[in-house]
């Protein structure tokens, strides 16, 4: 009989996919930061990775954000792909709109 260890079976049924197989715990106090296979990470271990890849995920949708606003503010402005799109989205601001 084959056997699909936890993590994989995990995967399977409740479309986890991208968990990793490794998790990357965050430095705690005088703890350095830590690698550990997912399927030996006590709760807390995988509560305090999770915690860390949401401050991940937050960073970087606050600079998707603030690019994509530059992107719309140059292009309200007329501005082309070769335009200089700070410059644009900085008259966008400045012209009030």
């Amino acid at each position: 009989m084959i056997t699909t260890s936890p993590l994989k079976r995990l995967r399977k049924s409740l479309w986890l996919r991208d968990v990793p197989e490794i998790l990357t715990v965050p430095a705690m106090g005088d703890d350095p930061a830590a690698y550990i296979p997912t399927e030996e990470a006590t709760l807390d271990e995988v509560a305090f990775a999770e915690v860390a890849i949401s401050r991940q995920a937050s960073a970087l949708n606050s600079i998707a954000y603030g690019l994509a606003e530059i992107v719309k503010r140059a292009r309200r402005q007329g501005a082309h792909g070769y335009d200089n799109a700070v410059a644009a989205a900085l008259r966008d601001l400045e012209s009030g709109k």
